[in-house]
């Protein structure tokens, strides 16, 4: 299998989980947030989070930034749009 095709499985793997998907409409959005700021919108534990954000950051969909002791996630769009076009047209709340 070639590399495109790994990586567009890698993409829609981790966008097929309800936290994932939402983490990225949040991110387009918002823009970049911190990861204090998902653990105020989802009910889950922080280990938990830290898993989806691995998965996501996996499928390049993510980036991660540390400042002190606070982590940041920023959005690929490039990736995201390159896998799915229009994703912000179609799936972001109005």
């Amino acid at each position: 299998m070639d590399e495109i095709s790994q990586q567009a499985i890698k993409v829609f793997k981790a966008l097929a989980d309800p936290v994932r998907y939402r983490i990225i409409q949040l991110l387009i959005e918002k823009g970049e947030l911190g990861c204090a700021e998902f653990a105020e919108v989802f009910d889950i534990s922080a280990p938990a989070l830290s898993h989806h954000y691995r998965i996501l950051e996996e499928a390049s969909l993510v980036s991660t930034r540390k400042s002190g002791q606070y982590v940041f996630l920023s959005l690929d769009e490039v990736v995201l749009d390159k896998f799915i076009p229009g994703f912000e047209k179609d799936h972001i709340r109005q």
